[in-house]
C-alpha cells in the first residue's frame, strides 16, 4: 500500500504502521510459542506483552524494519530465556545449547499439554515445572548410530566385495 493510498481511504500513516508492528509483533509470538509446541491463548498474550514491553524499553528506533525481526525475535529468546532461568534457578539458559536442551526438556515434560497455561507466567510457583523440567533433563541421549543413504551402503558393500 503505498502513502496516497493508505491516505485515500482514510487511514493515518501511522495508525497503518501500528498495525503493521502489531501483526509482526503477534507473528513473532506465534512462531516462538509454536517452536515450544504451545497455542495457548494466556501465553500467548504474555508473549505478546513480553515483546511489546522490550520493545518500549528498546533504544532502537521502531522506524528501522530492517533488523525488527532480529529485535523480536532477541526479545522473544531473552524473555523465554528469563522465564527459563527463573522456573530451573540456572543462569546459563541464554546459550544456544542450553536454551535448545531447556526447549527440548519443556516439549517432552509438556507433550500431554499440562504446562502450557503456565508458559512465560512469572507469578506462579514452578517447582513441579523445574521438577518435569530436571527429569526430562536426565533422560539419557539416545546413542549416536551413523546413517547411510542406501547409495552409500551398495558403494561400502561393492568395494568390500572387490576387497575380499
Amino acid at each position: 500500500m503505498t502513502d496516497m493510498t493508505v491516505a485515500s481511504q482514510g487511514f493515518s500513516y501511522a495508525a497503518f504502521e501500528s498495525a503493521a508492528m502489531t501483526r509482526l509483533i503477534e507473528d513473532t509470538a506465534r512462531a516462538w510459542l509454536r517452536s515450544f509446541g504451545l497455542s495457548d491463548a494466556q501465553a500467548n498474550q504474555r508473549m505478546i506483552n513480553a515483546l511489546r514491553e522490550a520493545l518500549a524499553a528498546d533504544s532502537v528506533a521502531a522506524h528501522d524494519r530492517a533488523n525488527m525481526q532480529d529485535i523480536l525475535d532477541q526479545a522473544a529468546h531473552d524473555a523465554i530465556a528469563d522465564w527459563l532461568a527463573r522456573v530451573t534457578g540456572q543462569q546459563d539458559c541464554y546459550g544456544s545449547a542450553s536454551f535448545s536442551m531447556l526447549r527440548c526438556a519443556f516439549l517432552s515434560a509438556n507433550r500431554d499439554g499440562i504446562w502450557s497455561s503456565r508458559f512465560l507466567d512469572q507469578d506462579s510457583d514452578h517447582r513441579d515445572l523445574a521438577m518435569a523440567l530436571s527429569v526430562q533433563m536426565m533422560l539419557p541421549t539416545p546413542s549416536l548410530k551413523a546413517c547411510e543413504m542406501p547409495r552409500q551402503s551398495l558403494e561400502k558393500r561393492a568395494l568390500e566385495r572387490r576387497a575380499s
